[in-house]
C-alpha cells in the first residue's frame, strides 16, 4: 500500500522536510515501500488534498506531517473515506492530539509508524468545521485565539505560548453568560469561564481538560466551569492542568461534567470558540460527535 506524506511546511519552527521527515523517507526507501511527498500550500489545503487523494480510489496511508491544525484539516478530508487511513507525524507547537495516545515518541519513530494499524476514531462536528481533539468556547478559546501571537516569539513553545495567552486573558473580562443544552434534554445556564467538548484529553500545550475522554467510544466529554473569582482561578489552575478537576472538592461547586453526543451553546454576546486551535467569534455553536468517522493509524508498540 502506498504512503503519502502530507507536509505542512510552516508547522513548528522549521520546515518538517528538514527535521522530522528525512528519517521516515529513509526508512521507507530501505524497505522498498512506495511513498509520495505532497506539500500543502495554504491553510485548509490539507483537507482538500486528502479528498483529492480519496478520489484516486486506491487504498492509501496518509501521514499528516504537522501540528494539531494540520491533522484537523486532514481528518476533515478523511472523514467518511473508506480508502484513506490517516496518521500523524507531530511537529507543531503543541501536539496535543497525540498526548492521548502516550505522547510524541512513538509517533516520531519510523519503525512504529511503518507498522501502524488503522483504528476508527470519532470526530467533533460544529457549524464551523470539525475537530479531532477538543472544542471549547469562552476563556479557553480566547486563550487559543491569543496564543498565536506568542507562538511566533523566539524560544516560546506551545505550552509557554498558552500560559502567556492565559495571563493576557486572565486580566480581561472573565465569564460568559451561556445557555447550554446537552443531548436535547438537560438544560443549564449561568456565567461560565468556559465550556468544552473533548474527544481527546489534552489541549493548550498539555492541559488535560477532558481526562476521561476516549476517542473511539461514540461519546464526547463535556466540561463546564462556572465563574469563580480571579484569586480562586489561580489556585485551581494547577489541578486543572493535571486533569484532577473532575475529582477535586475545590472544583465541585463550579464544575459540570457530562458525557454525551451533543452540546448546544448560545450566548447573548459574541464569544470566541475554538476547534483544535481554529478560532471563530460566535453567539451560538454546537458540538456533536460523529462516531467512527475516520481510520486513524495508531503506531505499533
Amino acid at each position: 500500500m502506498k504512503t503519502i506524506f502530507l507536509v505542512n511546511p510552516t508547522a513548528g519552527r522549521r520546515d518538517p522536510r528538514q527535521t522530522v521527515l528525512p528519517p521516515f523517507l529513509e526508512y521507507w526507501e530501505k524497505r522498498g515501500a512506495p511513498f509520495e511527498v505532497i506539500v500543502t500550500q495554504s491553510p485548509g489545503h490539507a483537507e482538500t488534498l486528502v479528498r483529492e487523494l480519496a478520489v484516486r480510489g486506491e487504498e492509501l496511508r496518509v501521514f499528516a506531517v504537522g501540528g494539531d491544525g494540520t491533522f484537523r484539516e486532514a481528518a476533515s478530508g478523511a472523514a467518511g473515506q473508506e480508502t484513506i487511513s490517516l496518521g500523524i507525524i507531530p511537529c507543531g507547537s503543541g501536539d496535543d492530539f497525540v498526548r492521548s495516545f502516550g505522547g510524541r515518541e512513538c509517533f516520531l519513530s519510523p519503525a512504529h509508524q511503518f507498522d501502524a494499524r488503522p483504528r476508527r476514531l470519532d470526530l467533533i462536528l460544529t457549524e464551523f468545521g470539525c475537530a479531532a481533539d477538543m472544542c471549547a468556547i469562552g476563556l479557553d478559546a480566547a486563550v487559543a485565539y491569543h496564543m498565536v501571537q506568542f507562538k511566533r516569539l523566539p524560544l516560546v513553545n506551545g505550552s509557554m505560548a498558552y500560559n502567556l495567552a492565559l495571563v493576557k486573558c486572565f486580566f480581561s473580562k472573565l465569564g460568559f453568560e451561556m445557555d447550554v443544552t446537552i443531548d436535547g434534554k438537560e438544560h443549564v445556564s449561568g456565567n461560565f469561564v468556559f465550556a468544552l467538548a473533548g474527544n481527546g484529553q489534552y489541549y493548550g500545550g498539555g492541559y488535560r481538560g477532558a481526562p476521561r475522554a476516549v476517542p473511539d467510544d461514540g461519546l464526547l466529554d463535556f466540561v463546564l466551569i462556572r465563574t469563580p473569582g480571579r484569586a480562586k482561578i489561580l489556585r485551581m489552575l494547577g489541578t486543572y492542568k493535571r486533569g484532577g478537576h473532575l475529582d477535586s472538592e475545590v472544583f465541585a461547586p463550579y464544575l459540570i461534567y457530562r458525557r454525551g453526543r451533543k452540546m448546544e451553546i448560545s450566548s447573548g454576546k459574541e464569544a470566541i470558540a475554538t476547534c483544535d486551535g481554529e478560532c471563530v467569534k460566535t453567539k451560538q455553536i454546537s458540538f456533536t460527535v460523529s462516531p467512527g468517522a475516520f481510520a486513524f493509524l495508531q503506531p505499533a508498540l
